[in-house]
C-alpha cells in the first residue's frame, strides 16, 4: 500500500485505530518531483507537509549576498515543509529543492489541522514529533557555539550515516556553516583518523 511507510511512522508514537488511518489516508495524495525540482520556493506560502516516501531533498535559505545555507535535509522515513511559513501562512524565505527523484505522501495543513480536533491520538504524534525536531535544532545550535569543524563534521557522519553518504559534500559543508573549502580540509582529516583508528 502506497501509504504503509507513513502510517508506520506515525505508529513509532500513537496508535490509530484501522478506521482512523482510512480516514487520515483519505486525505493523502502522493507527489513526485524529479531531481532538481523545487517543492517550495521563495516567497511562495507552503501549505503542505510532506512524507518522504523515497529520495532525499534538501531546504535552504538564500542569503543577499546570494550564498546558499542549508537548513535540513530529508530522505526516507523523514518529514519536510516549512514550518514558518506553514502555521503563519507567510510567503517562504526558504526553498526545497529535490536532491534525487523523489516520491512524497502530501497533507494539507488546514486538513490535517481539522482531522486532529477529531482525533487527538495523531494531534500528539505532530507534537512529539515537533519536539524532536526543536531539540535537534537546539543541539545543533549549541554545537554550533562550542564543537569545533571537525567535531561538528564527525557528530554528523556518525549521527546520520545515510546523509553523509548521498549529500553532496558542499552541501553538507554549508549546513554545518564551514566553507566549501575548510570542509575538504576537515573531510580529509577525518577520514585518516578514522583511517588510522580501523589499522
Amino acid at each position: 500500500m502506497q501509504y504503509d511507510n507513513i502510517l508506520r511512522n506515525i505508529s513509532r508514537y500513537v496508535l490509530l485505530t484501522p478506521a482512523q488511518e482510512a480516514a487520515f489516508c483519505d486525505l493523502l495524495s502522493i507527489e513526485t518531483v524529479k531531481r532538481k525540482e523545487l517543492l517550495l520556493r521563495e516567497g511562495d506560502v507552503c501549505t503542505d507537509e510532506y512524507f518522504v516516501n523515497k529520495g532525499c531533498l534538501r531546504q535552504y535559505f538564500v542569503d543577499r549576498k546570494g550564498l546558499e545555507h542549508n537548513l535540513y535535509f530529508a530522505i526516507e522515513d523523514w518529514w519536510i515543509s516549512d514550518l514558518y511559513s506553514r502555521t503563519q501562512m507567510a510567503p517562504s524565505y526558504c526553498n526545497i529543492v529535490a536532491l534525487e527523484d523523489s516520491e512524497l505522501v502530501k497533507i494539507n495543513h488546514q486538513a490535517l489541522e481539522k482531522f486532529m480536533t477529531k482525533v487527538p491520538e495523531l494531534e500528539r504524534f505532530f507534537r512529539l514529533s515537533y519536539e524532536q525536531s526543536m531539540v535537534n535544532q537546539h543541539l545543533k545550535n549549541l554545537q554550533m557555539l562550542y564543537m569545533t569543524a571537525e567535531e561538528r563534521y564527525s557528530y554528523f557522519r556518525e549521527r546520520f550515516p545515510a546523509l553523509a553518504n548521498r549529500i553532496p559534500q558542499k552541501h553538507i559543508a554549508t549546513f554545518l556553516g564551514l566553507t566549501p573549502q575548510f570542509f575538504n580540509t576537515i573531510h580529509a582529516k577525518v577520514l585518516r583518523a578514522k583511517k588510522e583508528a580501523s589499522k
